[in-house]
């Protein structure tokens, strides 16, 4: 995998200047600016595309292609599975803070397509030749769904340290393309459209070896807007509350959208042909809005304005709940609209927690998902379990209802703590509570100054190592040295022999040129960013 893919998060942006006393352009000239700039993201291509056949073979195994808002406990119950086995390596990460090898990122994608793979061209023998065994569709479900999350999370992770418009457009493009994907496979037989998906799956591989041949996104040139979540420059603090808040924000939608989309039994809500069809425009066409007012440097879209949207989409669902309940599909447009809204935003925050935060990309990812994906699939098991206590449409109503008003008021008052942030000093109570916040998402300033040193030292051992030919285990021989570690520190912390350890530090001299620990410095200084 590209070495860029873990360049620390300080680095620099280089971002276009907009000169205020520019004269307005011409019509013309508007379509070429237009134009160029959409064709300076051509390099993510290969990514969006890899992004968009792993959430096609998720959407196809465990949502059965959206033929209903879901797949009920096969989607749900899956999800919360594999949320407990990325669980356990969230808490290796959280524990030891120790950061994902590239080689095993690497390795670790490859075996997930494969996997992906797998499930989905199991479900779709088990269509062709008839099994109907539920355990052994939800065992493939799982597997999907966790393959197909590690695959997701590499390709977000190639986005780190992107620009706020180059992000959105990455997320929503790749989410466009994913839906027309998924749409293509509805109208597939069911065992067709999951090997259709299971080729898709595949396409991944040479998705792999094409972006490694194209920029990052964190190398192409655009514009982070001052009030979106990647501009981190005017207050470090801030944009930690930002975070936090929105965190919390989409832990409360997810707890709707859980009981929206199983309305309001916790049942899958089965389309027609035309409301899935009308689901697939709305999605789409909301997408593609999206991208062209963040290209159009529109302020707070990716912020206020996407929480006020997926607000009103299921406010819209509830009233067509209530109005059509003998067409419960009108009202599963809005939802499933919600549901795909929430898929691409859980990616750009994802994307915005790795670019700067110090942990590990995957602690962002996993926590990402846990927070979206778990409160959602919790919320949805407890309905099914627990609507049979009532089976009071009425009060489901309300109750869905009140929780819109909740997470509506939850997203207000944070984003409203955030503004004040930095004309008022909080309070002794409320810093404790926010330090504890920001500690579980690696966002805390105890430790930030230590590790963030860490993460820029990592950082220049790999610049280094790029520009002299080093080794994988001579730049982190490197980056430890250059830390102040005495060799047989170094040997310690990688597990190897004093002896080797002086090998590989001579190595490092001869190749380099240098001479000293304090020339390495000087070095990382003067000519690494």
């Amino acid at each position: 995998m590209d070495d860029r893919l873990h360049d620390a998060a300080g680095e620099a942006d280089q971002h276009d200047e907009v000169s205020l006393f520019a004269p307005a352009p011409l019509e013309g000239e508007q379509e070429d600016a237009a134009r160029n700039e959409f064709r300076k993201f051509s390099p993510l291509l290969p990514s969006i595309v890899g992004l968009a056949f792993g959430r096609a073979g998720l959407i196809v195994a465990s949502y059965g292609s959206y033929t209903s808002t879901d797949a009920g406990m096969l989607t749900d119950g899956a999800m919360l599975v594999a949320l407990a086995f990325l669980g356990v390596f969230f808490l290796y990460i959280a524990i030891t803070k120790r950061r994902v090898k590239k080689s095993f990122t690497n390795a670790l994608v490859h075996v997930c397509i494969f996997f992906e793979a797998v499930g989905l061209a199991a479900l779709g023998a088990f269509e062709m030749f008839g099994v109907q065994s539920w355990e052994a569709h939800f065992a493939m479900s799982t597997l999907c769904t966790l393959a197909s999350s590690g695959a997701i999370f590499y390709w977000l992770l190639r986005a780190r340290g992107a620009a706020t418009i180059t992000a959105a457009v990455y997320v929503f493009a790749a989410l466009i393309l994913s839906e027309i994907e998924i749409y293509l496979c509805t109208l597939m037989p069911i065992a067709l459209g999951n090997l259709v998906a299971c080729a898709l799956a595949l396409a991944q591989y040479p998705c792999i070896r094409w972006a490694r041949k194209q920029a990052l996104a964190h190398d192409i040139r655009s514009i982070t807007l001052p009030s979106d979540y990647f501009g981190f420059a005017k207050s470090m603090l801030t944009s930690k509350r930002f975070l936090i808040a929105t965190a919390i924000g989409v832990g409360c939608l997810a707890v709707v959208d859980g009981m929206l989309r199983g309305y309001p039994n916790g049942q899958p809500i089965s389309f027609t042909p035309v409301t899935r069809f009308i689901e697939f425009l709305v999605v789409v066409g909301i997408s593609g809005t999206i991208v062209f007012l963040v290209a159009k440097r529109h302020q707070r879209i990716m912020t206020v304005g996407i929480f006020v949207l997926m607000e009103l989409l299921a406010c819209l669902a509830l009233i067509c709940y209530a109005a059509f309940p003998d067409a419960l599909d009108i009202g599963a447009i809005f939802t499933t609209t919600l549901n795909a809204l929430m898929v691409a935003f859980s990616w750009y925050i994802i994307i915005a927690f790795m670019s700067c935060g110090w942990r590990d990309p995957y602690y962002y990812a996993i926590a990402g998902w846990m927070v979206c994906w778990g409160c959602r699939a919790v919320t949805r098991v407890a309905l099914i379990e627990f609507y049979e206590l009532s089976a009071n449409d009425m009060l489901m109503c309300a109750v869905m209802g009140t929780a819109i008003v909740l997470s509506t008021q939850v997203v207000l008052t944070q984003f409203l703590s955030v503004a004040q942030l930095e004309n008022e000093k909080e309070d002794k109570r409320k810093e404790k509570q926010q330090s504890v916040l920001s500690k579980i998402m690696g966002l805390d300033e105890h430790e930030t100054l230590a590790d963030m040193r860490q993460a820029s030292m990592q950082h220049n051992a790999e610049e280094i190592g790029r520009q002299f030919m080093l080794s994988e285990r001579e730049v982190e021989v490197l980056a430890l040295y250059a830390l102040g570690f005495t060799q047989k520190r170094v040997a310690e912390e990688l597990f190897i022999s004093p002896g080797t350890t002086h090998a590989h530090i001579k190595r490092i001299y001869a190749k380099t040129g240098l001479h000293s620990r304090q020339e390495i410095l000087d070095y990382m200084q003067h000519y690494t960013s």
